[in-house]
């Protein structure tokens, strides 16, 4: 079952943060934990609580390979996203007039053709 999906019972709140997710007592773990298996395995997440108060969250497995999988494919498109942006930068470093633009920059001392813009604000 995805995450996101899971319907929202009731609302936990914790300094100030809410989490949709449904809560568990932790003293029904301790005293009922097949009731408290069963309530996962419905709902894939829930809040484990202590005082109304989100202790821990606990996920079935299903859950918790969705939740790495999610975090896998978000790392990758990270990574695809900067190995883009580093070719960019490379392919202009290997073109044929890379070196006589870069020993035009240091030629310059810090004096521009133009003067700097801070942009629109400024």
């Amino acid at each position: 079952m995805p995450i996101l999906e899971i319907a929202m019972k009731t609302q936990i709140r914790e300094r100030a943060a809410t989490y949709a997710l449904e809560p568990l007592p932790a003293t029904t773990v301790r005293r009922d934990w097949a009731t408290a298996k069963d309530r996962l395995r419905a709902k894939g997440v829930l809040a484990l609580t202590t005082h109304d108060r989100v202790e821990a969250v606990l996920l079935d497995p299903a859950a918790y390979e969705a939740l790495v999988a999610r975090a896998e494919a978000a790392d990758k498109a990270l990574l695809n996203g900067l190995t883009r942006e580093f070719d960019a930068r490379l392919v202009a470093l290997k073109s044929p007039d890379a070196a006589d633009r870069l020993r035009g920059a240091f030629a310059r001392e810090g004096r521009f053709d133009n003067a700097p813009t801070a942009g629109d604000s400024f």
